[in-house]
């Protein structure tokens, strides 16, 4: 009798875990006498400790009449940085925000079928606990999406 409720429990204990989905978002900030730079990177990440899919934000404001050509010099540089990404079915690019003073692109990754060198340039980890350690160690906040 006692083996049969070892084995009913052993059951039920290994029964218990799925595999399930998790969102947390890091950002930082920099803001400097011309323009204000904020990275967010939307994240999700599974129990098996899998980065999954991460949408990466970058978000420029103008702060003063210098800061609107800053804006201008970054879009000029994004359109050039970004064509190393034509054809890449892991990473989608777009552009939300376009105006004299704010621009914002957003990266959507598939980390798991995103080539590493890529994933190094937006210091992106396929574990999400190193992921969130680089994280903290770049000096960016993060929480648990509700």
């Amino acid at each position: 009798m006692k083996k049969i409720l070892l084995l009913f429990l052993i059951l039920c204990l290994t029964g218990c875990f799925k595999n399930e989905d998790f969102n947390r978002t890091c950002k930082t900030s920099i803001k400097t006498f011309h323009i204000s730079d904020n990275t967010t990177i939307d994240t999700t990440y599974n129990n098996e400790d899998k980065l999954l899919n991460v949408v990466y934000i970058k978000t420029y404001k103008a702060l003063d009449e210098e800061g609107i050509k800053t804006i201008l010099d970054i879009k000029e540089s994004a359109l050039e940085y970004n064509k190393k990404y034509a054809g890449n079915e892991s990473i989608k690019i777009t552009v939300s925000k376009d105006s004299e003073k704010e621009y914002e692109l957003k990266y959507y990754i598939d980390v798991q079928n995103t080539d590493e060198d890529i994933l190094k340039e937006f210091e992106l980890r396929k574990n999400s606990i190193k992921f969130f350690n680089k994280m903290r160690s770049k000096d960016f906040e993060c929480k648990k999406a509700n």
